[in-house]
């Protein structure tokens, strides 16, 4: 199961404690503390997902992920920035970035887009709950920018860029996206995109260095590896994801991108585990569903849209297959006890 880099939580964490945000209680809900966020650790996704999903309530500032993303630093990336540093060229630190991306802090898949005067690093969104989608899109997209601008400071270059693409409205602060970026913006895009004159891929590194960048490149490779090792269950961390979700829930490939790893290892180790996505899905479906038929007076139709599925049918079906009695029989049961 792969992990990733608690810095983008912690640069979230103390930029939110200056504005005045106490987060100390969440942290501490899922074992962290405020004094004692250790920088260089690890943590699995779904758990940073479910904490930011818990702070989003608390913050009512609509470019605060733009900002968060702007404070991003090349010393937050470790052996990453030194491996691309080290590079020959800003194209073959755009090459080495998209091939060892699952040592950045985004929440997608990114891509180098290469055309004969302008090339694209286009970020596919993963599928993310509506309340924290467009905060991670900020925070993703001002990050990647601040490292571009980072990297070619090295060769005394302005970076060149020519467009933004933001997958969702500008909430009426379009001007502040505009100044972030120095550029045009277009706003409800059909994915994140930076899109950069070529000239700047071009140019060579003078910092350059083969027997650094291998040596750097290793140490990325020594990272990941230890990152999937991780022993936590993958079922139980494939289950804290998709509670965040209802209406539309991740489908088994989107989970396997947003978790690092291929469609294929997700099946094998979710095997190895004596469960599959699918059970995994309906152990969150379930548990949902016994929620809403206890706690709302939703009917059962709407609980059922809820939960994803198309037709009323094949939710009363499955929960009855769970729980061995239909969905209005277990609300009344409920209901008199």
């Amino acid at each position: 199961m792969s992990t990733r880099s608690v810095l983008s939580l912690v640069y979230a964490i103390h930029n939110l404690n200056d504005m005045g945000i106490d987060c100390s209680d969440i942290l501490r809900k899922y074992g962290f503390s405020m004094d004692h966020l250790d920088p260089f650790g690890q943590i699995d996704r779904a758990t940073e997902l479910k904490i930011l999903n818990e702070l989003m309530p608390r913050i009512d500032d609509p470019v605060c992920g733009l900002k968060l993303g702007q404070q991003f630093s090349l010393v937050g990336y470790g052996p990453f920035s030194l491996m691309l540093m080290t590079a020959p060229s800003a194209y073959d630190a755009c090459r080495m970035g998209i091939q060892y991306q699952e040592l950045t802090y985004l929440y997608g898949k990114m891509e180098l887009d290469l055309s004969p005067t302008n090339s694209g690093l286009n970020i596919y969104i993963s599928p993310l709950p509506d309340s924290v989608r467009d905060f991670l899109i900020d925070r993703d997209i001002a990050g990647t920018y601040q490292l571009l601008l980072d990297i070619m400071k090295i060769v005394d270059e302005p970076v060149e860029v020519k467009e933004v693409w933001i997958p969702h409205g500008h909430n009426n602060q379009a001007d502040v996206y505009k100044t972030a970026f120095g550029c045009d913006v277009r706003f409800n895009a059909p994915h994140t995109r930076l899109e950069i004159e070529n000239v700047n891929l071009g140019l060579p590194f003078p910092q350059s260095n083969p027997i650094a960048f291998n040596l750097y490149k290793a140490q990325c490779d020594n990272l990941l590896n230890e990152r999937s090792q991780d022993s936590s269950q993958l079922s139980s961390q494939v289950e804290s994801y998709l509670e965040l979700f209802e209406y539309q829930f991740p489908k088994l490939q989107e989970v396997a991108t947003l978790f690092g790893i291929s469609e294929r290892s997700l099946r094998r180790q979710l095997k190895a585990e004596a469960t599959s996505f699918q059970q995994v899905l309906n152990r969150v479906r379930f548990h949902k569903a016994q929620t809403l038929l206890k706690t709302t007076q939703l009917s059962v139709d709407h609980i059922a849209e809820r939960l994803g599925y198309s037709e009323p049918a094949s939710f009363n079906h499955a929960f009855t297959r769970w729980a061995q009695i239909s969905p209005t029989i277990f609300r009344k049961q409920h209901n008199e006890s």
